[in-house]
């Protein structure tokens, strides 16, 4: 299962799963329309609608899944709160493994205007 797979990581991580006959079970927002939600079903994903504040429908989601691998990106709702919850789920589901994403910046960090 992918998580994030509409971004440019996680999209990039299906199609390379997909080109190697893995079965790509990909989790996208409720009314996600960009193009890529498309492209994964022609390329052969189960695209999967699911709320990330939700950890009951992230556990669904997460059934019979051999691996769960996190390709959000955001901030902290969603890197940190969010991922927690999909991790928990991943738990809850009983899936043996975990790829986080810890793909993220620090932006108070920065000094941007």
């Amino acid at each position: 299962m992918l998580a994030g797979a509409t971004g440019d990581l996680g999209f990039r991580i299906a199609q390379a799963l997909l080109r190697r006959g893995a079965v790509v079970r990909a989790l996208v927002r409720p009314g996600n329309t960009r193009p890529e939600v498309a492209k994964l079903r022609e390329l052969g994903a189960e695209v999967v609608e699911v709320d990330l504040n939700s950890v009951t429908a992230l556990t669904q989601a997460c059934s019979d899944a051999a691996c769960v691998v996190s390709a959000l990106s955001g901030l902290r709702d969603v890197i940190v709160d969010g991922q927690k919850r999909l991790l928990d789920a991943a738990v809850a589901a009983g899936v043996p493994r975990f790829i986080p994403s810890d793909y993220s910046i620090r932006l108070v960090a920065l000094n941007y205007q």
